[in-house]
C-alpha cells in the first residue's frame, strides 16, 4: 500500500510540475493587452467619466464613448509617438451612443490617446484626460 501511494503522489507531482512549466511558458504571451481605456476628468457640471477613448489592438479599432446625458459631446484624440500628429474624432450622437474609428497601425507603434468633453462647439480643457500610452501589439 505504501508503495502504491508513493507511485501515485509521485505521478501527480510530475503533472503538477509540467503544468506549472506550461503556465511558466505561456505567461509571456498572456501578458498582452487587449484593450487600452481612458475616461474623462470631471469639472463643474461635467461628471467623472462623462465621456471615454479605448483602444483595441486587435483590429487597431478606437471607441469614443458619450457616457453621460449632460448635452456634451466627446473628442477622443490620439497621435503616433509622443510628438506626432494629433488625430481628433468628435461623437456628437448622444448619450450611451459610441463612433468607432478604424485605423491600421504597425505592431511596433506606441499609441498615445485622450478625451475631452466638447460642449456647444467649445472644447471644455478641465475634462481632458492626460495622454494615455498604448502599443499597437498590447505588448509595452
Amino acid at each position: 500500500m505504501a508503495i502504491l501511494g508513493r507511485r501515485l503522489l509521485s505521478g501527480a507531482g510530475a503533472v503538477g510540475a509540467a503544468a506549472a512549466t506550461m503556465l511558466y511558458v505561456a505567461s509571456p504571451a498572456s501578458a498582452a493587452i487587449d484593450r487600452y481605456g481612458i475616461s474623462t476628468v470631471g469639472s463643474g457640471s461635467y461628471a467623472n467619466a462623462a465621456g471615454s477613448i479605448d483602444f483595441y489592438t486587435d483590429g487597431d479599432d478606437f471607441n469614443i464613448c458619450d457616457n453621460s446625458t449632460d448635452g456634451a459631446g466627446v473628442v477622443g484624440s490620439w497621435k503616433i509617438g509622443s510628438s506626432g500628429t494629433v488625430h481628433d474624432v468628435y461623437n456628437g450622437k448622444g448619450f450611451a451612443k459610441c463612433e468607432w474609428v478604424n485605423e491600421q497601425f504597425a505592431e511596433s507603434a506606441t499609441i498615445y490617446m485622450k478625451v475631452c468633453l466638447r460642449d456647444n462647439g467649445d472644447l471644455k480643457e478641465n475634462t481632458c484626460s492626460g495622454w494615455k500610452k498604448a502599443y499597437a501589439d498590447g505588448v509595452g
